[in-house]
């Protein structure tokens, strides 16, 4: 037979008669036969693989995520290669490179913390790989993305917390370069005009994510001769550093002072001291729209079409869980 007969029968080209593709099938069998996947996809001039860059595996909000890009990705035949930056903006222009190098079908990427523009991103255009930004993203309008309702989760955190009678609400902020950070303020903001509430900037910090910079900022304003009866945190991580802090240093404010964050983390439930509720982001569906937005993505680039295709802006609802 033919190498291009014996490739049908194997791959169940209904132009090959049943009984050849048996014989075939038996004898590659008997031979042990296993396709050279890599030979195929070199010579398709694809790889079927997706790079995945996150901050932190050790954060449940990414690993929900990953897993809704595996469901995705597997119906489609990739595999998926994740990677950690551990917030260092130099591992993450590694990985970058990796990707180029290994030549992925398409990225989809959580910015590192540290992370202050697109300039890395666009090697991977230059490359012809598409990518999407992934819960964090820069304000740039012409890259896609996926995130969470960022205004709308913040605004439902600080109302909460508003009808449970505080008036005192500080909010412990991410990175301000980073767009996802601006919104939960601005959402913070708009729920205390809302509720006629004076804005009071002296409550606001900003935190580079690591409990050091949320450990001090939880001492300045604990410290103010008004201090705050609630906190508003970026993210559920913050929050348990907030209670950590407020146990060791502030244990008599500790049972008057409540916390909402975004991220609902399952561990929580097993804490003795918690925050009182959790914007839930729906990581997992976050994930799946970020993958079949990277395959819309990979099936303009295989068509070659002229055309431009416009950036897709994704925002998945979110809910208030209350603890």
């Amino acid at each position: 037979m033919s190498v291009s007969t014996v490739s049908k029968a194997l791959n169940d080209n209904p132009l090959i008669s049943a009984l050849t593709k048996e014989r075939v099938k038996k004898l590659a069998k008997e031979w042990n036969y296993i396709p050279n996947e890599a030979a195929r996809h070199f010579k398709q001039s694809k790889s079927y693989t997706l790079g995945v860059i996150v901050p932190d595996l050790l954060d449940q909000f990414y690993v929900l995520a990953v897993n809704g890009i595996e469901k995705v990705a597997s119906k489609k035949n990739y595999n998926v290669i994740v990677s950690q930056t551990h917030e260092d903006a130099d591992i993450e222009e590694k990985l970058i490179e990796n990707m180029i190098k290994n030549r992925v079908d398409g990225a989809i990427i959580t910015v590192s913390k540290n992370t202050k523009n697109v300039e890395r991103f666009q090697r991977l255009t230059y490359a012809g790989i598409p990518f999407v930004f992934f819960a964090r993203y820069f304000s740039e309008q012409e890259y896609d993305y996926v995130s969470t309702d960022n205004v709308g989760g913040a605004k439902k955190a600080v109302e909460y917390l508003l009808k449970r009678g505080h008036k005192r609400i500080a909010h412990l902020m991410g990175p301000s370069f980073l767009k996802t950070s601006i919104q939960r303020y601005n959402g913070y903001v708009d729920a205390l005009m809302k509720y006629k509430v004076s804005f009071d900037p002296a409550l606001v910090e900003e935190v580079d994510l690591s409990p050091e910079q949320t450990y001090a900022a939880v001492r300045r304003l604990m410290q103010l001769d008004n201090p705050p009866t609630a906190f508003f945190t970026f993210k559920n991580y913050i929050s348990l550093d907030v209670i950590k802090i407020l146990k060791q240093e502030f244990s008599q404010q500790l049972e008057k002072t409540e916390v909402v964050g975004f991220g609902n983390l399952p561990l929580i439930q097993y804490l003795d001291y918690k925050p009182i509720a959790a914007i839930d982001e729906n990581s997992f569906r976050m994930g799946e729209k970020a993958a079949e937005l990277i395959f819309e993505n990979i099936e303009h680039n295989d068509k070659e079409l002229e055309e431009e295709r416009p950036a897709q802006h994704m925002r998945i609802p979110c809910r208030l869980i209350m603890y």
